[in-house]
C-alpha cells in the first residue's frame, strides 16, 4: 500500500458531521446519534431513512453473508450442502459480456493509489484502498451502510463501484445522487444494474432499468463506457427457470426442478455470443453496465435520448 494514501474517514450518515470514538461505537458530535461496532465493523445506519435498522445488526440476529438479509448462514450439511454448492456454482458462472466491462475493470484498477469505494462488496475481493460497505456482514467488510446516506464525506473518493446494487435499493436516484456526492469533480462511477431478470433476493428487490433508463440515472456522467452483460440468451435462462420452479411452492419439489433447469438452460450461455453483435439485442439484454466520468452539470434529457440502443 502506498504510503501517502489514507483511506477516507467515516462521518454521520444523517448529517455528515464527524464522529468520536466512544464505548462500544461512534457517536455523533453533532447529533449524538450512536453508531455500534460490531466484530470490528462499524454499523452506520441512518435509522431514519432505511429499511434496515442498526439494532438489526447485533446479537444473534444479525444480519449474515453477502446474500443473507435477514437470514441465517447456511449451517446445512451432507447432501444439501453439496447440492447448494453446485446449484450456486452453476447459477454463478460468469456472466457473458460484450467485452467491454472487462476493459473498464481494468482501466479503473490500474492505478492502486486511488481511494475507492464498493457499494455492496459482499465477499468481493478488492485493493488495500478499497472501502467495502454492505449491508449484511461478509469476510473483508469495513462498514455497514446504506447507500441512501453513505457515512462518508464531500469527495472523498476517486472510484466507486456499484455492481448489482441499484436494483436492491428502495430509491436508485438518491443512492446514485450520494455516489455522486462522495466522488470527486473528476471521479469515476462503475454499475451494473439488470433489466430482464426475474426477482431475486426476495423482498430486497425493487428495480429495473432499461440501457436508456439506466443511461439516464447517470446523467450527472460523461459515458466512458456502457454495453450488454448478459444478452438475450441470459435473459432467456432466468426466464426459463423461474417459469418452471415457478409451478409449485414447495421447497423440496422446487429444489429439483431448480437443480434440472440450471443444467439444461446452461448452455444458452453461449447463445450470446452470437446474439450480443446486435444492436437488437439490447431490448432483450440481461443487465447493462455503465462507467462514466463525473461531470460539473447534468445531460438534458435530450441528449439522454440520442444514447438509445436497440431496434
Amino acid at each position: 500500500m502506498d504510503g501517502n494514501v489514507v483511506k477516507p474517514r467515516y462521518v454521520c450518515p444523517a448529517d455528515h458531521a464527524a464522529l468520536l470514538a466512544s464505548s462500544g461505537g461512534l457517536s455523533c458530535t453533532l447529533c449524538g446519534t450512536f453508531y455500534p461496532v460490531v466484530n470490528g465493523v462499524p454499523v452506520l445506519i441512518n435509522d431514519g431513512n432505511s429499511v434496515f435498522r442498526r439494532a438489526d445488526f447485533a446479537g444473534d440476529a444479525a444480519y449474515q453473508g453477502a446474500s443473507g438479509y435477514g437470514g441465517a448462514a447456511d449451517k446445512t450439511s451432507g447432501l444439501r450442502r453439496a447440492y447448494r454448492s453446485f446449484a450456486r456454482k452453476l447459477s454463478e458462472a460468469p456472466v457473458p459480456s460484450d467485452g467491454g466491462i472487462e476493459r473498464i475493470r481494468t482501466m479503473l484498477e490500474a492505478d492502486p493509489a486511488r481511494k475507492v469505494l464498493i457499494i455492496g462488496a459482499g465477499e468481493r475481493q478488492s485493493g488495500p484502498n478499497a472501502v467495502r460497505t454492505d449491508v449484511a456482514f461478509a469476510a473483508g467488510v469495513d462498514c455497514i451502510c446504506d447507500s441512501h446516506d453513505l457515512p462518508f464525506e464531500d469527495g472523498a473518493f476517486d472510484i466507486v463501484f456499484a455492481e448489482s446494487v441499484l436494483e436492491h435499493v428502495c430509491d436508485p436516484q438518491r443512492c446514485v445522487a450520494e455516489i455522486t456526492r462522495v466522488l470527486a469533480p473528476d471521479g469515476r462511477v462503475m454499475a451494473v444494474t439488470p433489466f430482464l431478470q426475474p426477482v431475486h433476493m426476495g423482498a430486497y428487490d425493487f428495480t429495473r432499468f432499461t440501457y436508456l433508463g439506466h443511461r439516464r440515472l447517470f446523467r450527472m456522467y460523461d459515458d466512458l463506457g456502457s454495453g450488454l452483460c448478459g444478452g438475450p440468451g441470459y435473459s432467456l435462462i432466468h426466464i426459463m427457470r423461474n417459469s418452471v420452479t415457478g409451478i409449485t411452492d414447495n421447497r423440496r419439489i422446487k429444489s429439483i426442478l431448480k437443480l434440472a433447469m440450471l443444467l439444461i438452460t446452461y448452455p444458452l450461455r453461449y447463445a450470446d455470443r452470437l446474439l450480443m453483435r446486435t444492436e437488437s439485442s439490447y431490448n432483450a439484454g440481461c443487465a447493462f453496465y455503465f462507467c462514466g466520468q463525473k461531470r460539473a452539470t447534468a445531460i438534458p434529457d435530450r441528449e439522454i435520448l440520442k444514447s438509445f440502443r436497440g431496434q
